[in-house]
């Protein structure tokens, strides 16, 4: 999340230089920031980053549990595919503010289809090459008076993204052996 983070930063401080906060858009619950006051809230003028829900893609499960490395056969357990929502939550005193913050994310994400680890520089902080591709998930009005119901808040401007195929690999091996080059029979 801190990758999506810092990209969306970087670009709303590109297109509204005019913004006065140091950091616009944090990683935080939703619900216990909308708890933290009204209108003097700390968090106003900010796009609050929650994660809401996370689910497993089971179409990428059966995945081997082995593979050649250096001439030896390394056994791990395949990586987990996760699909992350996101919800981009904007807190902001004056709606046509907040309702401007809410389409720059749009169009970040309309623009940046794919984000990854490399082509945001200055991220200092991800060691391996990460992807991570993000949609626009809408819900129904059903579905989102039981969001926010369960989030205990009252609604504000909002998007809900949906994080596609982030991998999480085990780093713990099972076994490594050499690979079996020759069988011999005894009869």
């Amino acid at each position: 999340m801190r990758l999506i983070q810092v990209s969306l930063q970087r670009y709303i401080r590109e297109v509204e230089p005019q913004l006065e906060a140091a950091q616009i858009v944090i990683i935080d619950n939703i619900a216990t920031a909308q708890e933290l006051g009204g209108s003097n809230n700390q968090l106003n003028g900010h796009v609050v980053m929650s994660l809401v829900n996370l689910q497993e893609e089971t179409t990428l499960k059966n995945g081997s549990n082995y593979r050649l490395e250096n001439g030896r056969t390394v056994y791990q357990n395949p990586p987990v595919h996760l699909n992350l929502f996101i919800l981009f939550s904007i807190l902001h005193n004056q709606h046509e503010t907040a309702l401007q913050l809410l389409s720059r994310i749009i169009e970040f994400f309309q623009s940046q289809k794919e984000i990854s680890s490399i082509a945001t520089p200055g991220n200092g902080f991800i060691s391996k090459d990460i992807r991570v591709v993000l949609d626009l998930y809408s819900l129904t009005f059903e579905q989102l008076n039981h969001l926010w119901g369960t989030l205990g808040g009252k609604q504000v401007p909002f998007a809900l993204y949906r994080a596609r195929l982030v991998s999480l690999e085990p780093r713990k091996r099972q076994a490594e052996v050499p690979v079996i080059s020759e069988m011999h029979w005894d009869e």
